[in-house]
């Protein structure tokens, strides 16, 4: 993740866009101070508050679809952690 001034983006839009787009991050600072973060349009879905919550139901619903169910034995923790990972690997990409 760079760090770039307000004054960088004006001057430099359009590169910092094909940047972001190519994956790169950038913090924008305004006088020092942090202020605002240009980033890939993935990393903006994966990290929608209400995304991240519908992730977390549909995984909290898939647990107790699991435990619930009469076919299938309960989850071990093992994969339970499993699950997880497999989540946080979908969200990075």
């Amino acid at each position: 993740m760079r760090t770039i001034s307000a004054l960088e983006v004006r001057a430099k839009f359009g590169q910092i866009l094909d940047e972001a787009a190519a994956g790169e991050r950038f913090v924008v600072e305004r006088a020092g101070a942090p202020v605002a973060a240009i980033v890939p349009l993935g990393d903006l879905a994966a990290s929608d508050p209400a995304a991240v919550k519908a992730r977390r139901l549909a995984a909290v619903e898939q647990l107790v679809a699991m435990r619930s169910s009469d076919r299938r034995p309960r989850p071990t923790s093992g994969e339970i952690v499993a699950m997880i990972r497999a989540d946080r690997e979908d969200r990075s990409r």
